[in-house]
């Protein structure tokens, strides 16, 4: 492991097995070598572990293997106790990066010091990893740099996840907020609140598009984490439209499931004025068929 790094990399590994190690190899890959790797297991059940020692003997990254504390609290292990970069970023366990991921953003931050963090576009894959075009061009749509807060706070697009942000300003929001689910769309509301972020209209990295949306969902995690971040801003001028684009979220998400119908409702009700809008619509009428 190298000490003093220029770009200390996290990796929170969780039950991801299948796709561990084509995520370390990419990393090891990059045509940029100035970097620490850190990997936390983060209570992985499968046999993540026993790879990640493999790859750790052949490769000498920083390697924790962890009791299951949620990937905030992961992502803080790494960054807040053990990185010593003057940047930060992170991999998933079941995405990927391509080569020149880390040189290019490296490079833009060097050349863009009043930025906190950077981003590009990402490639959608499936569970085998074969590109997914349709999804692909969705997700990059719109995506912009500069002051970008309140497409931010308005959902106008979330940024694809291959962020690389400056150290210095994670340390001084005090890192992530360990009890947040959504913890990428928490800190980017805070960076971007207060620095000008930086866009590079290339792809980056491939972010793997499981089956599991529908699960995410059900468990209300990640909806009411998203109200809790826009809640920090609530003396925002735009937080009105945020609250109600929120619920208006939850109506989109929350009708097809059963279980998550009042919500559904909630989100609807305050919505009433989109009455004339197809989406509303054919949501609604999805809505009805799950409350018979």
């Amino acid at each position: 492991m190298v000490n003093h790094s220029l770009v200390s990399i996290v990796v929170p590994s969780y039950n991801h097995a299948r796709y561990i190690e084509t995520c370390i190899e990419s990393i090891m890959k990059q045509d940029f070598n100035d970097f620490e790797l850190i990997v936390i297991d983060d209570g992985s059940s499968d046999n993540s572990p026993s790879i990640l020692k493999e790859l750790q003997k052949k490769y000498n990254f920083y390697l924790e293997i962890n009791s299951n504390q949620g990937l905030s609290k992961t992502l803080n292990r790494g960054f807040r106790d053990i990185a010593k970069g003057k940047y930060f970023t992170f991999c998933a366990s079941d995405d990927y990066w391509l080569p020149f991921k880390l040189g290019k953003q490296v490079k833009y931050m060097e050349e863009n010091p009043a930025c906190g963090m950077v981003f590009g576009k990402s490639v959608i894959i499936d569970g085998n990893g074969k590109s997914l075009e349709k999804e692909t061009i969705e997700r990059n749509k719109y995506l912009r740099g500069g002051s970008i807060f309140r497409d931010l706070f308005l959902c106008e697009f979330h940024p694809p996840v291959n962020y690389m942000l400056r150290g210095d300003v994670v340390r001084e929001l005090g890192f992530y907020r360990d009890h947040i689910w959504a913890e990428d769309f928490d800190m980017n509301l805070r960076i971007s609140s207060k620095y000008p972020i930086g866009y590079i209209d290339d792809y980056l990295s491939c972010y793997r598009q499981d089956d599991s949306s529908g699960r995410k969902m059900m468990n209300f995690k990640t909806i009411y984490s998203h109200l809790d971040s826009i809640s920090l801003f609530r003396e925002s001028p735009l937080y009105p439209k945020a609250l109600k684009k929120w619920y208006y979220k939850c109506f989109l998400w929350y009708s097809p499931f059963t279980i998550g119908k009042k919500l559904a409702v909630k989100g609807m009700l305050h919505n009433l004025d989109l009455f004339y809008k197809k989406e509303f619509l054919v949501f609604l009428s999805v809505l009805i068929k799950r409350w018979q």
